[in-house]
């Protein structure tokens, strides 16, 4: 997209490719993405992953260094609440200046 605007692109804010990561840190993003998500129902708040789950995954991925990969996992947890925090503070934002229009 860069070359077709013209713009130069900043290697700060490319993401870095999954690949390039350790087999640790990519198994915990696979099992992130494997883990349902839990919602509060009444207002729509992302409470976080069900580790019901977790250890059938381990096993189903044959994970060896669990604990490493666990600790990278609630990493990756902690970056995924700061950005639907973020998220539900921009909704609520819009949602207020609609209202004071």
């Amino acid at each position: 997209m860069c070359e077709q605007m013209g713009w130069e692109p900043d290697e700060d804010r490319i993401p870095i490719e999954a690949s390039s990561l350790s087999i640790e840190a990519q198994q915990a993003l696979i099992i992130l993405n494997s883990l349902q998500d839990m919602w509060d129902g009444m207002n729509g708040t992302w409470l976080g992953k069900d580790y019901s789950g977790l250890l059938a995954v381990m096993d189903i991925y044959e994970i060896d260094d669990r604990r490493s990969v666990f600790e990278l996992l609630k990493v990756a947890e902690t970056e995924l609440d700061k950005f639907y925090a973020q998220k539900r503070k921009e909704q609520e934002s819009l949602s207020k200046s609609k209202r004071a229009r």
